[in-house]
């Protein structure tokens, strides 16, 4: 297996599977830069409905490799580690396909940052989420400042990055981060089910909400993004099959490639 592997489910569901032993899957350039490679690969293409990240590994990612970070000490070596991680989580926030992370173990730092660019969290019972960057004199990363309140509000968001916090499963899916919980042994199989439901959707409309969703603190933009949207779903196959669906009292197939 590399580093990263990928695997085709059918319906368009692609899981990416790190597998960095060496590192625990820390986001070094190493892993890193295989990764963008894989989902710049495989993101843009038409084929590709719902991509679950996944690790092979007994943690998810234990975040940034600290053993590579001595020589960083000059600011121009780290704002340029720090902009080659910003093209992973440009491309993640900027994709119009659903994401899902499909959480085991320790997802902290940078791996924290990981999942939550993601749509969909599914964490283990005994899967932990955490901000650590001040143990170690640090800033949060990976846009973390921007996607924890979105998920668990502004002021615990606050709280859980000033004092460098760690969510288990359930304490995470009750404070917003995680959005399903299974047994340890369940959660390929728990973010397996999400995907297909996604895959089930219409892609079109889905990747439209996406970019939606990123207007939700303006009410004016959101009609404004509403009112050149929706014409765009009316024009759509998917409205078509959603409407022969509706008058024949059918389930609607918005995959056409699939029976």
């Amino acid at each position: 297996m590399d580093i990263v592997d990928v695997e085709h489910h059918g319906r368009g569901i692609v899981r990416v599977v790190m597998n960095h032993a060496a590192s625990r899957n820390a986001m070094g350039e190493a892993l890193r830069g295989v990764l963008l490679a894989k989902l710049e690969a495989i993101l843009p293409d038409p084929a590709t409905r719902v991509v679950i990240i996944a690790s092979a590994l007994k943690d998810f990612s234990v975040g940034g490799d600290l053993s590579k970070m001595d020589t960083l000490a000059d600011p121009k070596a780290g704002r340029q580690r720090i902009t080659s991680a910003h093209r992973m989580v440009r491309l993640l926030l900027a994709t119009d396909k659903p994401m899902i992370a499909e959480v085991r173990g320790h997802a902290v730092g940078a791996g924290a940052g990981l999942a939550l660019v993601c749509d969909t969290i599914v964490m283990g019972e005994s899967a932990s989420i955490g901000f650590p960057f001040f143990r170690v004199g640090l800033v949060p990363d990976f846009a973390i400042a921007y996607t924890l309140p979105r998920r668990m509000g502004f002021a615990q968001a606050r709280q859980a990055l000033l004092y460098a916090r760690s969510y288990k499963g359930l304490e995470a899916l009750q404070a917003g981060i995680a959005d399903d919980v299974a047994g340890d042994a369940d959660v390929a199989a728990k973010a397996m089910e999400r995907a297909r439901e996604l895959a089930a959707l219409p892609s079109h409309a889905m990747a439209l909400t996406k970019r939606m969703l990123e207007h939700a603190g303006d009410p004016m933009a959101v009609l404004e993004f509403e009112a050149m949207a929706q014409p765009l779903c009316f024009a759509s196959d998917d409205f078509q099959e959603g409407l022969a669906a509706f008058r024949d009292k059918r389930k609607p197939n918005f995959d056409p490639g699939v029976e």
